[in-house]
């Protein structure tokens, strides 16, 4: 703790990963902070789902790899004493189900005479063009940026004259990767991204999607959490962010919340000198907010879907020699084993039910055992072996309403500076507004940078 005075009050605007470094930080320089959370649990989109699967394991309801350059998640991953593992399984093919065939890569690849990654390798090559020059610490920077940003992604796809199956793997690996369809996806993000590969892989040859946290990615949270004590109120919703005049200037930020719990609800006011707000920005747009913020900020694009995890008693997809790891056209998406490096003779494979067919897949009744069937149809033998199971819909869940900040075409070159400048009293943070988009390293890099915004507007 520190020895010197506090130099000022702080309200911290949700405890997902990017509110709760702020705070962590803020508090660590004398601020005096208040952490306020709509949910009753910390994390935000980082929430590991443990309360369902037996035998100790978990999976990864929101966000699940860490590179190995994001070095500032890894650093907390090190306070907390929590170990990283790896995220990839070491052997066995990935499964392609496509036109209604289920078949092993290596077994379409031959039977198409290697077109499928010829093609492959074309695109990939197409990619590392199209990003050569972009910084991905400043993707608008490119004297092509504009250029890039007014087009989508799926024109360029088209441009290739891929092979259809090749083009059913970019496809999937688009949505999965973005969570939206190739034509609602600014090229000038897609090419953001693979800058950032590339700049993880001179890191580590392998190290892109190298790691999860054993025990869970929501261990970092929850230290942090334990860390802030009495300065974190959960199930208290934000209703309105006023910014008033103090002293003939606009230097005071007052919210109004509601907290639930037991058999009523509660009302405050609460009064700060600057306010950081980190919820992702369709949440923001529900709160009324004075003087308003620029409107241009509300369209941002997010990506819409969700995860259903799936627990098998036994991992019948090794013994089928592949690994775990199915791309398919189908509705459900993609699957994988999130259990790679935990023990058991279970595993547990996650559907990412990405873009608008996930999404609506996921929201339907008995989407949990439609979803077993397509893992059975994947890995014969797994449906009669099926256990827990749980859902996690970030699109209908309102305090998310959607998975991470996805440009379309046009948005990312306008709200890219918006989205990291304060506004008045006003600090905004989360995945959205950083490098690393779309990352928890994205959201711990914002904390860090809000409460450095928020330093130098108390001094």
């Amino acid at each position: 703790m520190p020895t010197f005075a506090l130099m000022g009050r702080v309200i911290v605007i949700g405890a997902g990963m990017a509110g709760l470094v702020a705070a962590d930080a803020l508090v660590a320089d004398g601020v005096d902070v208040l952490v306020v959370e709509a949910r009753d649990r910390v994390g935000g989109r980082v929430w590991s789902r443990r309360e369902l699967f037996d035998a100790g394991q978990h999976a990864e309801g929101g966000a699940e790899f860490v590179n190995a350059d994001h070095v500032e998640v890894l650093a907390l991953a090190a306070r907390f004493g929590i170990a990283t593992e790896p995220a990839r399984p070491t052997r066995g093919s990935v499964t392609i189900d496509a036109g209604g065939r289920v078949a092993p890569f290596e077994a379409w690849d031959d039977a198409l005479r290697g077109q499928l990654s010829a093609d492959l390798a074309r695109w990939h090559d197409a990619l590392l063009a199209l990003s050569a020059d972009i910084d991905p610490d400043d993707p608008v920077a490119d004297p092509r940026a504009r250029e890039l940003d007014e087009r989508d992604a799926a024109s360029f796809v088209a441009e290739l004259g891929l092979s259809p199956l090749a083009r059913v793997v970019v496809g999937r690996d688009l949505r999965t990767e973005h969570m939206v369809p190739p034509d609602e996806l600014s090229l000038l993000h897609v090419a953001w991204m693979v800058a950032r590969e590339r700049q993880c892989r001179a890191v580590a040859s392998d190290g892109w999607e190298a790691f999860r946290l054993a025990g869970g990615n929501d261990g970092i949270a929850r230290g942090l959490a334990d860390g802030l004590g009495h300065r974190l109120r959960l199930a208290t919703t934000v209703q309105r962010i006023t910014t008033l005049e103090r002293n003939g200037r606009a230097d005071v930020v007052e919210i109004a919340t509601v907290t639930t719990g037991g058999d009523a609800n509660s009302t405050s006011v609460e009064r700060a000198d600057a306010v950081v707000v980190t919820v992702p920005i369709p949440v923001l747009a529900r709160i009324d907010i004075e003087p308003a913020l620029p409107a241009d900020l509300f369209e941002i694009s997010y990506g819409v879907g969700a995860k259903i995890s799936v627990q098998i008693a036994r991992r019948v997809w090794r013994d089928l020699g592949r690994n775990g790891s199915a791309i398919s056209d189908r509705a459900h998406g993609e699957l994988w084993e999130t259990t790679v490096a935990q023990t058991g003779d279970a595993g547990i494979i996650t559907a990412l039910m990405s873009s608008h067919d996930g999404a609506a897949l996921a929201s339907l009744p008995d989407a949990g055992q439609r979803v077993v069937a397509e893992i059975e149809r994947a890995f014969p033998g797994s449906a009669g072996l099926a256990g827990a199971r749980t859902t996690t819909d970030w699109t209908n869940d309102g305090y998310a309403l959607g998975t991470y900040a996805a440009f379309a075409p046009g948005q990312l070159t306008r709200l890219w500076p918006l989205l990291r400048r304060p506004h008045g009293r006003i600090v905004l943070a989360g995945e959205h507004t950083d490098a690393f988009a779309g990352f928890m390293e994205g959201a711990v890099r914002s904390g860090r940078r809000a409460a450095s915004h928020v330093l130098d507007l108390l001094t």
